[in-house]
């Protein structure tokens, strides 16, 4: 009987994180699952081209191949290929903050910005029949001839690209906070029901083309220009409003001048106080005891933007490593942290979400 409880037990042990798994310890391990992915698809990528054929490495070059009269290819661009990279570094530098932070969503949006241009390029110089936007006929006249009789070309667009940035900002705000979600959400939603009418075009077009047997490719749309700026605003306002460089207006928030501003908590039982409105901290410095574990209460008022409170050590102007990290909530709403001993002397306290929230913390 030991022996088969001993084999139950043990059978019960192999299935029973499958049954119940430990999912914080399972969402820990979805970087790494990325990374995974990620390197199995350059290592297929890799083999796929050790089998593509022979090598041109000190062989004659080829000549180059022209695209067939009529026929318009946008030239050569690394864009798709940094802005995957740039992608990359965003995702890993949200669980990393400061610096990485800052220098990967600016690398990201240098990089849309370089492939916006490009598409613009491209959809002007289509548009305005420009001399280079297609090949012409030997002896043609200026204007873009078009695709070969029986060949359908889908018109260029921009589309793609805007679904692709609206949902880069949906998953970065599902690190940051719901401002970003519901921003990303709106973008995604408006960009895809654009690219579905362009598709129902093409459709009716192809149609079109099959009942009639004369093929008309659709004109193609200028580019989307107010559907750019208008994301673009909305992601800075929404942007500036998260890392609070847009200050509340008087009465929503902030004193009005001349006003007095009268204690926000009062800490009746004690316990240090610190809470956070309009994305900075209402305390600008806080004092705990030296040398024995304490309590810090933390009221997040800021409705669907999470905040919470961490110590690090150095000063308010150069923040060094770790020494606690509070758990991260949504407000309206508070937590209660243990905070472990700490030896006398000066701290800081911030927010891991919004570095730019920071305050002077007094051990004594």
């Amino acid at each position: 009987m030991d022996a088969l409880r001993s084999l139950l037990e043990w059978v019960i042990s192999l299935i029973g994180p499958l049954v119940a798994p430990d999912w914080g310890a399972l969402i820990k391990l979805i970087p790494i699952g990325v990374l995974a992915l990620v390197a199995a698809f350059y290592g297929w990528v890799f083999f796929r081209y050790r089998r593509a054929g022979r090598r041109q490495i000190g062989m004659p070059p080829l000549p180059a191949a022209k695209p067939p009269a009529g026929i318009h290819l946008p030239g050569p661009s690394l864009a798709p290929f940094l802005i995957s990279i740039a992608a990359a570094a965003l995702f890993f530098s949200v669980a990393m903050g400061g610096a990485a932070l800052a220098v990967s969503g600016a690398a990201m949006v240098l990089a849309l910005i370089a492939w916006g241009r490009e598409a613009v390029r491209e959809y002007d110089a289509i548009g305005a029949g420009h001399s280079d936007a297609l090949q012409l006929h030997d002896g043609a006249s200026t204007a873009p001839t078009g695709p070969p009789a029986g060949v359908h070309l889908p018109a260029p667009s921009l589309l793609p690209f805007l679904v692709s940035a609206a949902v880069a900002v949906l998953l970065f705000g599902a690190a940051i906070g719901l401002s970003f979600v519901l921003l990303g959400a709106l973008m995604t939603v408006i960009a895809l029901i654009a690219w579905l009418l362009d598709a129902g075009r093409e459709y009716r077009a192809v149609e079109e083309a099959d009942s009639s047997g004369h093929l008309v490719n659709p004109e193609p749309k200028r580019a989307p220009r107010i559907s750019l700026a208008l994301f673009s605003i909305l992601f800075i306002v929404v942007a500036g409003s998260q890392f609070g460089l847009f200050a509340p207006a008087a009465g929503e928030g902030s004193p009005a001048p001349g006003e007095s501003v009268a204690p926000t908590e009062a800490p009746s039982d004690g316990i240090t106080v610190v809470s956070a409105m309009a994305v900075k901290f209402e305390q600008t410095s806080i004092e705990l005891a030296a040398d024995v574990p304490t309590q810090l209460r933390f009221h997040n008022k800021d409705a669907g933007i999470p905040h919470n409170v961490a110590i690090h050590e150095g000063t308010v102007d150069a923040v060094g490593a770790e020494l606690f990290q509070g758990e991260i909530f949504n407000g309206d709403d508070e937590r209660l942290y243990d905070i472990p001993p700490l030896a006398a002397g000066g701290y800081v306290f911030i927010c891991t979400v919004h570095p730019n929230m920071v305050g002077a913390l007094t051990v004594k």
